[in-house]
């Protein structure tokens, strides 16, 4: 009887595997590779709150690194666990893990997967030159470059590069688990307008706040913030100095946002930067509305007749003026909460969408 075939092993390293879009989609991809694979996981903050949501096929290992050095000291002690580990594929994430990108080249790792996902409030308005040359220069580690938008792709191809190397792969959505509601509403005599995702400054959820309090229709309106983070201080003083607080629910962190959609009328997304938002597929295969700014390719996500519902970022006013135009129209909103459900079934199924990142993964961990 022939030996079962040893699982491959991939090595993540992050900045954080905290539960973002970019981590909760990496934690489902292991799920789909299953048990032909083993994952070490690296945070440089160290939290792995996003496992949490890992089926317990998932095979995986936290991997402890000292940090306490200089840069030199990083990168030998990151190039001895490459060694050690001897992954067949390293997969890296964003800018916090160009680090491993220079130790793949120190140690020879030719297996190595680079994905990009977008930028931090100190590139929103431009990339650091900086950090443009050093992209250029680490990224040709790399053998392919993973991006879920199409302004990605275009600045990984011109600003660092990257040429054939970069893959656009949209991120995908489960449209059976996220699906229009089918019941009572727990806020069934207001119009709900939720945000979800963590509480940043570049998610700029104070935004919706501030429309909120313009808008005509907020004393018949509640705003839903689902998630936690750095800014919710200051933005529950926002609520209180604008007397919102009857007006805005904090929801918190919680593992399963399904049933936040459902409970909401409308999705906005108010932020200053985006590339292909998540929690923004997630609503639309909810069968939601959505209001917001105009950043990354969240038009081009949208079905068409929804394109025309955002703003340019910070704009308050306009904002509450979308908001006002969907509470007053119940048509309006299924319209373009079909329209959006029938996109997201269409063009982002998670089975189509993520398949291809399993194909990748397969390949380049077969080239080792």
């Amino acid at each position: 009887m022939r030996d079962s075939p040893k699982p491959r092993t991939l090595l993540h390293a992050a900045p954080s595997w905290g539960e973002g879009g970019r981590e909760i989609r990496a934690v489902q991809l292991m799920g789909m590779l299953g048990p032909d694979f083993r994952h070490v996981l690296f945070a440089h903050d160290g939290c792995y709150d996003a496992l949490r949501q890992a089926s317990g096929e998932v095979a995986w290992d936290p991997l402890e690194l000292d940090l306490s050095g200089g840069a030199l000291a990083r990168l030998r002690s990151m190039r001895r666990q490459l060694r050690a580990i001897r992954p067949d594929a390293l997969l890296t994430y964003n800018w916090g893990s160009v680090e491993w990108l220079m130790s793949a080249r120190l140690s020879g790792c030719r297996a190595v997967v680079h994905h990009e996902d977008g930028f931090g409030p100190d590139e929103t308005e431009r990339r650091l030159p900086r950090r443009n040359l050093a992209r250029r220069f680490l990224l040709r580690a790399a053998r392919d470059v993973i991006v879920p938008s199409r302004g990605l792709e275009t600045i990984a191809r011109r600003e660092w590069g990257c040429g054939a190397r970069v893959r656009y792969l949209p991120n995908g959505v489960d449209v059976a688990r996220f699906h229009p509601a089918d019941g009572e509403r727990r806020y069934a005599d207001e119009t709900v307008f939720v945000c979800v995702g963590a509480l940043r400054p570049e998610k700029n959820q104070v935004l919706a706040v501030e429309a909120l309090a313009q808008a005509a229709c907020r004393e018949r309106a509640r705003l839903v913030l689902v998630g936690g983070g750095p800014d919710e201080s200051m933005i529950r003083s926002r609520v209180a100095a604008l007397g919102l607080g009857a007006r805005v629910t904090f929801h918190g962190k919680v593992q399963d946002t399904a049933p936040c959609y459902r409970d909401a009328q409308v999705f906005v997304i108010p932020s200053n930067t985006e590339q292909m938002p998540l929690s923004l597929l997630e609503a639309m295969a909810s069968g939601l509305p959505v209001i917001g700014t105009d950043v990354g390719d969240v038009r081009a996500m949208l079905a068409e007749p929804n394109r025309e519902l955002l703003v340019r970022t910070g704009d308050a006013a306009g904002l509450a003026g979308l908001m006002d135009r969907v509470a007053a129209d119940a048509s309006l909103r299924a319209e373009l909460g079909a329209a959006n459900r029938a996109r997201a079934a269409s063009e982002f199924d998670k089975e189509a969408c993520y398949g291809r990142y399993c194909d990748l993964y397969r390949a380049a961990s077969a080239r080792a």
